[in-house]
């Protein structure tokens, strides 16, 4: 049926226009933080920390799904939302929702933007209002990037299967935090950056193999829950969560072995009109810098001035690209492999080869440079 609803899927490249920074605030204390990449045609990828782990959810006007990070800018579908959601709520339907907005009669200033107050409350299916859950938004209405869907999105991943209908706004979230507590407990965007990161994703493909491994998965839990009614009824959840738990090792092992390399292409002569973007320039946590040289950190201030126009940035290029390299020792990182060692490839050459060009005086300052790099 799922391949029936979504027909021939195909890979396509999505061009990120924005880096959206969010920062986690409770009792006005920084806490974790939230990165977005949006599209012109809202799309969005999203990673966010959940328990010390990072989950990544790429949304369109299909839906959000859980995602993870290949190499060469792809990324795949996941079925991590199962390991952090499934296991610890169990398998039973959650209670259906539905939205009510009421925008509010203030407004502020986020980064210099201002924004209008929105009220968000929690309905369940009897017409109850959910206590406490008031969510207050603070929205740029202007904004051509409307993040509502990635909102929703995430908020179906907490509840489960809840079902969140439209609530009809448009516009960029700035702020957002429990109606109650909103001044002192809140995700607030702390910076936006041209970008121009990209990735490959078929999105069609993986929400088709997500629920298919999804139904299997719920196959052998119905199955083991059906094969020991007799049980205690806690057992029985508790066996049949572990029987799902084995499964889902199973599969997990079995992608680990189907070992996938994208086939080569010499596309590191090429000459790029832009300047390489670096991972570096946006470090999601201070620890990471512990795994880099240390001329690393604001390695462009200590770059030499060169008669030679170009050299510099070339020379800086090589170096920040090197340093996005050491990034990718971390269990998870956003640094594209393939175009970053296309990128140093590159810049060796033109080292190389402009070497020799240079005069004493440049020529000198270059290799003092190099050979100082701890």
């Amino acid at each position: 049926m799922t391949s029936c609803i979504f027909g021939a899927a195909q890979e396509k490249k999505i061009s990120f226009a924005k880096e959206l920074n969010y920062q986690m605030t409770d009792k006005n204390k920084p806490l974790s933080t939230l990165k977005m990449y949006a599209s012109p045609n809202s799309e969005f990828l999203t990673k966010l920390n959940l328990r010390e782990f990072p989950m990544y959810y790429y949304t369109d006007g299909l839906g959000t799904s859980v995602v993870s990070l290949e190499m060469n800018n792809r990324i795949s579908g996941s079925l991590n939302n199962l390991m952090y959601f499934g296991f610890d709520y169990g398998y039973e339907d959650k209670e259906e929702f539905t939205l009510e907005t009421e925008k509010l009669n203030t407004k502020e200033t986020v980064l210099g933007i201002p924004c209008s107050h929105y009220l968000i409350s929690y309905r369940s299916k009897t017409g109850e209002k959910k206590k406490n859950d008031d969510l207050k938004l603070c929205i740029d209405d202007k904004s051509p990037f409307n993040n509502f869907s990635v909102l929703t999105g995430l908020l179906n991943q907490y509840m489960g299967k809840s079902r969140l209908k439209s609530f009809g706004m448009n516009g960029l979230i700035l702020k957002a935090g429990p109606g109650k507590t909103y001044d002192k407990e809140h995700f607030i965007l702390t910076s936006v950056k041209d970008s121009k990161d990209f990735v490959y994703f078929d999105h069609k493909k993986a929400m088709t193999d997500q629920q298919r491994k999804m139904d299997s998965l719920m196959l052998v839990y119905k199955n083991y829950e059906d094969e020991y009614t007799q049980m205690d009824s806690a057992a029985v959840v508790d066996s049949a969560a572990m029987a799902v738990k084995d499964a889902m090792a199973d599969y997990m092992n079995d992608i680990d072995n189907n070992y996938y390399i994208p086939e080569y292409t010499s596309e590191y002569k090429k000459a790029k009109d832009e300047e390489g973007s670096l991972a570096i320039s946006n470090i999601p946590d201070e620890k990471l810098w512990k795994g880099l040289p240390s001329h690393c950190k604001n390695f462009e201030k200590d770059l030499p001035e060169f008669k030679n126009k170009e050299l510099k940035k070339h020379l800086g290029n090589y170096v920040g690209q090197m340093c996005d390299m050491y990034l990718t020792q971390a269990e998870t990182h956003n640094v594209g492999i393939k175009i970053t060692l296309d990128e140093i490839r590159r810049e060796v050459l033109y080292l190389n080869t402009i070497h020799d060009k240079l005069d004493e005086s440049d020529q000198k300052k270059l290799n003092n440079y190099l050979k100082n790099l701890d």
